[in-house]
């Protein structure tokens, strides 16, 4: 008969199997990102529609940058310790994913592709069935009714505005604020990469391979 501890530890084992979520997404939507720039591009970079997605790219951006710094000066270093309700936390359950689906959608306006945003969905789907789940059971062991009447006054993703709340001050970790900081300049790479790859993928010696939306 399964004992409270073997599930608890069952479910610990769960979530550890997805601490390297960001590899298996990268390798996801990696094929997707080759089979689109082997197809002609739907939009030029030059058109005015094609600026106005690349600034909207830009902002969603922005945007991932600054949920995933707001988050870690809340959560960073503490995620397992504490049960984070402040902050960016009060207003959703999974602000760090919110960021990353700002950053998935900056990468479909950079494409300006209907394929890799349809891609995306799925990721999107694998996450919140798989992922988020499996952490969300753990959460729910380690802190019971505490997690559960949180999840019922915050949503799990999209964040309820009205609910925030913050206290005047917080405990920042640094050196999980400095692992976030280098991420993030990782991550500046994507979009600077891609502007460019969208701009070779006009010229006419550009493998066309695949005619995909």
């Amino acid at each position: 008969m399964t004992t409270k501890l073997e599930s608890k530890q069952a479910t610990i084992r769960k979530v550890d199997i997805f601490r390297h979520r960001g590899l298996v997404g990268a390798m996801l939507m990696t094929p997707i990102v080759l089979l689109v720039l082997a197809s002609p591009p739907l939009v030029r970079e030059d058109a005015i529609a094609g600026q106005m997605l690349n600034t909207l790219g830009w902002l969603c951006f922005l945007g991932y940058g600054a949920i995933r710094v707001w988050a870690t000066l809340f959560i960073g270093g503490r995620k397992n310790d504490v049960l984070q309700v402040d902050g960016p936390y009060s207003i959703s359950r999974n602000p760090l994913y919110v960021g990353s689906a700002c950053f998935g959608l900056s990468v479909a306006l950079f494409l300006k592709s209907l394929t890799f945003g349809g891609a995306l969905l799925i990721a999107f789907f694998y996450y919140w069935r798989f992922v988020v789940t499996a952490e969300e059971k753990f959460l729910a062991q380690r802190f019971g009714e505490e997690f559960r009447e949180y999840c019922r006054r915050t949503p799990r993703f999209w964040p309820r505005l009205s609910s925030y709340n913050s206290p005047k001050s917080v405990s920042v970790d640094v050196k999980f604020l400095r692992i976030e900081a280098a991420r993030l300049a990782r991550g500046a790479i994507v979009p600077v990469v891609l502007t460019g790859l969208m701009r070779l993928r006009e010229a006419q010696w550009w493998p066309e391979w695949f005619h995909l939306p």
